[in-house]
């Protein structure tokens, strides 16, 4: 077993983008070490017997990340959409959740700097000054813990230098596109014991959505952030990291098309009368206006001090969320609805954890690699959605203020204990233990008025959840056989949990007493990591089966009483097989190409809903069966000490579902709409570069696909939310 960062020269799993593709001078074709440290530990990542990818500073920046969203179209099997910032929709291999209130919990984990963001409207921010960005795909349950049953999107940031550095950064592009970046670091003693940096940003994009009534801009972008480190080191062993930023968006909310149904093109979920259409997706009428505020505070602290035998490690952190979102619901120029959702969370985390020396006896002489842990997590989060009704909903009454209001207040508190032994068991043979017990506790206190008892809230109800209790006991096991310097294969088993919830705007008090259960997933893998040619050629690929089980399926469903609640059911059994390639080839010291596919065959085998309807034996949602992208990169100076780096790239994604059902309408006047048609997405950036100076021009989906990054299925409506179109722009950016 390789405890130390390898000499391998390699590359990540999934695509090029995660490589260092383009050092200051480049002469061999050999591809560049990437390190990570997604087992809590430095490694190269070909000795990572698991699926991962990375993506260092420069492949953020030259692959236009700019969140985690951008990330997934550069991982086959990786889907991001969703309605805004504040509410995400991540799945990896088929595994994610649409919901984003307090009551439930995301699928795939989002940590920053060893830092997991509990609350799902906090995971999608501007990514500035980012070192590097880890994408560890299937159950993480061991050393990442709960709610990580599909993968860990794990974010690092850029720590303090031991030199002075500068560096800014400006840009433009369509839209009226600006970005403003400095960040500025380096040692604050004579002694370099003291060292710190400062970043700061601001990012802003008009809306690519028209309101063809007010001239207004919805899906747009306006952050502005910041992040401050202070790096200590007292001694030699004891080491000291402080971290405070900050982030401020602000703008119009998520708008997008209203289609009604099959049945009734012009429907509008409890409305009446017949909406403008316009006949350009991107250009509508809205009634009003949208208008959405998010604020995030967070604080993190990581204290190392190193013993003889390993290192003790404490991260404690803090984080603040506020947000509210004023938004036209019917998305239409009808009077009929407005939803303002209203969320104020705080978290506190601790995890202390003790990671081995290699030279120490308790390694026996560099034979077991092992980390032991504990953590604790807490969240206390309050969420509120007020309705209120126009002269267009059906139950307009003139004499009063139309008014429903639902929500809940959320208190959660998890601890887990958690280990994970590496053994080498022969020279070529490892094999790794893990495994982790944790126990949620949670509580919510979910409420509702109205001051006409309908349409949605019936009657004023207050229902106070006793504590639930959720425990799980996640192991791990992996071999790992080294069958050269450059070539190994593995095989893992590993179990993965979700802890259970509440439900989201519940309309009545007995959905308000609703509590669905955990989700469960045992997982397999086998695959195989390789360099060849001089390690100018890495190829890896893995085969994988997903036993899922209780998925936790949020939709709007109509119920017998007329009520449409969103609710969450426990989606019976599921089963995720899948076969994934990667291949980085640099033929030429100047030349790049890559490809990556997935196949992912993801299907409910029992799944009935609350409502009676049976989705048994259909696609899961969000996992298109073939995926791929294609890169290329062409290195080469120009003189004068500049360099000039073409680069290219397409992702594509097969036809899939946002809604159970493959879009059959024996499910409904809406269902025919659910099915996302296959997409690709092409980009395009041309850089000059020299030693201080850097110049970009770029452009994304150059070929201006039409996609819906999500709907809104409601009954008798389905709201489009289209992707961002083509939008393309320039950089400058000088660094001392």
């Amino acid at each position: 077993m390789k405890n130390t960062i390898g000499k391998l020269s390699l590359i990540c799993l999934t695509l090029p983008a995660a490589a260092n593709l383009h050092a200051a001078s480049r002469e061999s074709t050999a591809l560049e070490e990437v390190v990570v440290t997604a087992e809590r530990r430095s490694q190269s990542i070909q000795d990572i017997p698991a699926s991962i990818s990375a993506f260092d500073e420069n492949a953020i920046r030259d692959g236009g990340i700019v969140d985690v969203s951008a990330v997934a179209p550069k991982v086959p099997g990786f889907y991001a959409g969703g309605f805004g910032t504040s509410r995400p929709q991540l799945y990896i291999r088929g595994i994610g959740t649409r919901q984003f209130d307090p009551g439930s919990e995301s699928s795939i984990g989002v940590f920053v700097d060893d830092a997991y963001l509990g609350r799902t409207g906090g995971v999608l921010g501007t990514l500035k000054d980012v070192q590097r960005i880890e994408v560890l795909k299937g159950p993480q349950g061991t050393l990442y813990g709960r709610n990580v049953i599909g993968g860990v999107i794990n974010v690092v940031t850029k720590g303090p230098t031991d030199e002075f550095e500068a560096e800014v950064e400006a840009g433009i592009g369509n839209y009226n596109s600006k970005n403003l970046f400095g960040a500025v670091s380096g040692p604050l003693d004579e002694e370099g014991k003291i060292k710190g940096r400062a970043a700061l940003w601001h990012s802003y994009r008009e809306g690519y959505m028209t309101n063809l009534n007010s001239g207004e801009h919805p899906q747009g972008l306006d952050n502005t952030g910041g992040r401050l480190r202070l790096d200590f080191t007292p001694t030699d062993r004891l080491r000291i990291g402080l971290i405070g930023e900050f982030a401020e968006d602000s703008g119009d909310s998520f708008q997008g098309e209203s289609i009604g149904s099959t049945t009734n093109p012009d429907g509008t979920l409890l409305g009446t009368g017949s909406p403008t259409k316009s006949g350009n997706k991107f250009k509508q009428f809205y009634n009003t206006d949208t208008d959405y505020n998010r604020e995030i505070n967070a604080f993190n602290a990581k204290i190392e001090y190193d013993f003889d035998a390993g290192t003790l490690v404490s991260i404690s952190t803090f984080r603040d969320m506020t947000y509210v979102d004023d938004r036209d619901f019917d998305n239409t120029d009808l009077d009929v609805m407005r939803q303002i959702s209203d969320e104020d969370s705080e978290q506190l985390t601790q995890e202390i954890r003790f990671v081995s020396n290699p030279d120490s006896s308790l390694s026996f002489d560099g034979k077991v690699d092992w980390i032991v842990g504990f953590y604790y997590f807490q969240d206390e989060s309050v969420h509120t959605d007020t309705f209120l009704y126009g002269e267009d909903a059906v139950i307009y009454d003139p004499s009063i203020d139309q008014v429903d209001v639902t929500g809940g207040d959320f208190d959660t508190t998890s601890t887990a204990y958690f280990g994970q032994a590496t053994i080498n068991l022969s020279e070529n043979l490892d094999m790794t233990l893990g495994l982790r017990y944790t126990k949620d506790q949670k509580e919510s206190v979910m409420f509702g008025t109205t001051t006409d008892a309908s349409p949605l809230v019936s009657a004023d109800f207050n229902v106070v959840n006793p504590e639930s209790e959720f425990t799980s006991t996640d192991p791990k096991i992996v071999f790992n056989y080294r069958l050269g310097e450059d070539a190994s294969v593995f095989a893992s088993y590993s179990q993965g949990f979700k802890s259970g919830g509440y439900q989201y705007t519940p309309l009545t008090a007995s959905q308000a007493s609703i509590v669905f259960d955990p989700e469960e997933l045992e997982a397999y893998e086998v695959g195989f990591k390789s360099q060849w040619l001089g390690r100018s050629l890495t190829f890896n690929g893995s085969v994988y089966q997903f036993d899922y089980t209780d998925i936790q399926v949020s939709r709007v469903v109509e119920l017998a009483d007329g009520s449409t609640p969103s609710l969450i059911d426990n989606a019976g059994e599921s089963r995720i097989r899948g076969l994934e390639l990667d291949l980085l080839y640099r033929p030429l010291a100047s030349l790049t190409l890559s490809f990556a596919y997935a196949y992912t065959d993801a299907k409910y085998l029992s799944y009935v809903a609350s409502e009676g309807v049976d989705y048994s034996d259909t696609r899961m949602v969000r996992a298109p069966e073939h995926s791929f992208n294609i890169g290329a990169e062409y290195y080469t100076p120009i003189g004068n000490g500049m360099d000039l780096i073409l680069r290219a790239d397409y992702a594509y994604n097969d036809e899939f579902f946002h809604e159970p059902g493959e879009a059959d309408a024996k499910y409904g006047s809406t269902a025919p709409f659910t099915k996302e048609d296959a997409y690709g997405l092409a980009s395009l950036r041309a850089t000059v570069t020299n030693d201080e100076w850097r110049f970009s021009l770029w452009a994304n989906n150059v070929l201006d696909e039409e996609y819906r990054s999500t709907i809104l299925a409601l009954p008798g409506q389905v709201i489009n939310i289209y992707g961002l179109p083509r939008t393309f722009g320039a950089s400058v950016s000088w660094t001392y």
